[in-house]
């Protein structure tokens, strides 16, 4: 499985998942075209390359995918991230890697989350 992490997830953390052998990109490095896009953008262009993407935004997320469910438009998962649980600060790295980590090595049948969303426990 591939992973696109949102634009408010470290670059870093995708890096450090690539060292350990998993194809995670992130939008703030690796694909800058992406920046400041609207989700729905976002999740196409992610399905495009047959990546899940990894966001805490919920709220827009969830809708972005309902409107490719009922537009019969695939996609390759949605994984959401919590602030409370995850912190996007730089002390809580190791626990996103981790957590990650955790995920992609539970599901590493290729289109394991296809058109689904999933919740990232750290």
């Amino acid at each position: 499985m591939e992973l696109l992490l949102e634009e408010m997830i470290s670059w870093r953390i995708a890096a450090e998942l690539r060292n350990r052998g998993h194809d995670v990109v992130a939008v703030k490095r690796d694909r800058p075209a992406l920046q400041s896009r609207v989700d729905p953008t976002v999740l196409a262009a992610a399905a495009a390359e047959q990546r899940a993407v990894v966001t805490n935004n919920v709220r827009d997320y969830r809708a972005a995918h309902e409107r490719m469910r009922v537009g019969a438009e695939d996609h390759h998962g949605v994984i959401y991230s919590y602030v409370d649980t995850l912190p996007r600060h730089r002390a809580a790295f190791p626990l996103w890697v981790s957590a990650l980590k955790r995920f992609l090595e539970a599901h590493l049948v290729e289109n394991a989350l296809m058109n689904s969303v999933h919740h990232l426990l750290p």
